[in-house]
């Protein structure tokens, strides 16, 4: 195993491929200066002692190189460079760069003496060869970038390789598709603010950019409204991380400046670890809007049974310790479960959500729907109660029928979209407890007259017992039959895109 960058590491172990052994060539050629690799040079260059000579080696992308080069090694030795040589580098450096290869192009020069800090080294050189390397991408990338798209996700490449590659790599990740655009940094560079905001709609890959060229993109998509995420490793992304929305930075090969200016840092340096923290932050947003349409849909429903009691001059169908225990007993330990519920299968089919967007305006509606839905049962088993029995035997009815409801619509408070009956998403043993503790705990207050008394409520026969449950179960009916419309309609929303398609 070789350890160092992973550029350095491909180059060594082709060295000790075709014979010859990296120790033993710096014994013999000990190094006596460096001039180290950085964006906008796009090369390195190190001087070394041979045979009683100084040597530069200079090593980067063939673009940067080739103006520079003089001559060219042939097999007798180096002779000046031709046009023809030029493009057949040209060609040769295309041709790899279409099989997605990243490559580099080698030079050499003689040098007088050992150079100074600021002697241009790099000039007449002899160009000596091109080496063609991939990094080939993980087998889960393809699939992680196929997971975002559906997410309502998209995939942007930023890199530094010549763009022929670029886009051979995009292709075969699937982040590059017919019609997208590919800009160079060069092209890049000519573009106003206004150009470049119009380029990041379309544009899937940006090949050959700096890090300012970066900082550009990530402004301009933000400029366009999209949410963005930036990863990076290097000192230069710094400023790119930190303008991002959310900064990402790779935690074994990114730079402590890099980590420093990121939001999040990743411990194995895998794309699809993104992935999974987009799932994870999507479970944790769904689950408070559970959480939320579960409690203000109680809550609504609490605060319309009284009014309406107000507005039609009815004693009260609700007494204080009553709404106190459908808020405590019934309502907090489902909603704690609601919080640790596991994320749904689906949940990476839905597309985005606006930034600070707790409850969408069907969620919205929903909960609006379900608490009048529930307000008027609990009003119902009031008059049904106070006409059989008396106010006391009413308000135990209408207590009943709040509590009751409010447990079963925690259970299917767990999808949008799945039946309360659906087995194949992920289990929730806490919601399970909860529900039977709740039911445990009205029934206390039912059943046990000294507690019943002290509620204010009144024993029920059986009829008015099964009215109340049989009320409370058309609120699960109701918020099912609410699901199966809009599963019908999403449905026929993609059969009639697939007609238009």
């Amino acid at each position: 195993a070789v350890i160092s960058d992973p550029t350095e590491g491909a180059l060594l172990v082709m060295a000790r491929d075709i014979g010859v052994e990296p120790a033993a060539l710096r014994a013999s050629y000990p190094r006596l200066a460096e001039r180290p690799f950085d964006s906008d040079r796009k090369r390195m260059a190190t001087v070394h002692e041979r045979d009683g000579q100084v040597v530069a080696a200079v090593k980067g992308a063939l673009d940067g190189l080739l103006p520079r080069c003089a001559f060219v090694m042939d097999d007798d030795g180096p002779r000046p460079i031709t046009d023809d040589d030029r493009a057949h580098a040209l060609e040769a450096a295309a041709r790899l760069s279409d099989e997605a290869l990243r490559v580099l192009a080698f030079a050499t020069r003689a040098l007088p003496a050992v150079p100074g800090d600021e002697e241009d080294i790099e000039r007449e050189l002899v160009l000596v060869g091109l080496v063609g390397m991939m990094d080939p991408p993980r087998p889960d990338v393809r699939a992680a970038v196929d997971t975002c798209r559906t997410a309502g996700v998209r995939t942007v490449m930023i890199t530094g390789d010549h763009a022929a590659t670029a886009r051979a790599i995009g292709e075969e990740l699937d982040i590059y598709r017919p019609g997208d655009l590919v800009v160079t940094g060069e092209e890049l560079e000519e573009m106003d603010d206004a150009a470049l905001d119009d380029a990041v709609r379309r544009a899937s890959v940006f090949a050959r950019v700096s890090p300012y060229h970066k900082l550009r993109i990530v402004r301009a998509l933000k400029h366009d409204g999209e949410v963005t995420a930036m990863t990076g490793d290097g000192v230069n992304d710094a400023p790119a991380l930190k303008a991002a929305d959310i900064g990402v930075a790779m935690g074994i090969t990114g730079t402590d400046v890099a980590k420093d200016a990121a939001d999040m840092v990743l411990l194995d340096d895998r794309f699809t670890t993104i992935v999974y923290a987009v799932r994870e932050g999507r479970r944790v947003h769904r689950n408070i809007q559970k959480v939320v349409q579960f409690l203000v849909a109680d809550n609504l429903a609490e605060i319309v049974v009284l009014l309406a009691a107000v507005a039609l001059n009815w004693n009260a169908p609700l007494t204080a310790v009553m709404i106190l225990w459908v808020n405590l007993a019934t309502a907090t330990l489902p909603a704690l479960a609601l919080g640790v519920e596991p994320s749904s299968r689906h949940i990476m089919e839905h597309p985005p959500l606006r930034a600070g967007t707790l409850l969408e305006g069907r969620q919205a509606r929903r909960v609006v729907f379900q608490g009048l839905f529930v307000a008027a049962f609990a009003l119902l088993a009031f008059v049904i109660g106070r006409e059989a029995g008396g106010d006391a035997v009413g308000r135990t009815m209408a207590f009943g029928v709040l509590a009751f409801s409010q447990v079963l619509r925690a259970v299917n408070q767990r999808s949008d979209t799945d039946p309360v009956w659906d087995r194949e998403g992920g289990r929730n043993p806490q919601l399970a407890w909860a529900v039977a503790a709740s039911t445990a705990l009205m029934l206390v207050v039912l059943l046990v007259p000294p507690v019943r008394e002290a509620f204010g409520g009144a024993a029920m026969d059986a009829w008015q017992w099964a009215t109340v449950l049989g009320l409370a179960f058309l609120s699960l009916v109701q918020t099912e039959a609410a699901k199966a419309i809009g599963r019908w309609r999403a449905r026929r929303g993609q059969a009639t895109a697939g007609l238009r398609g």
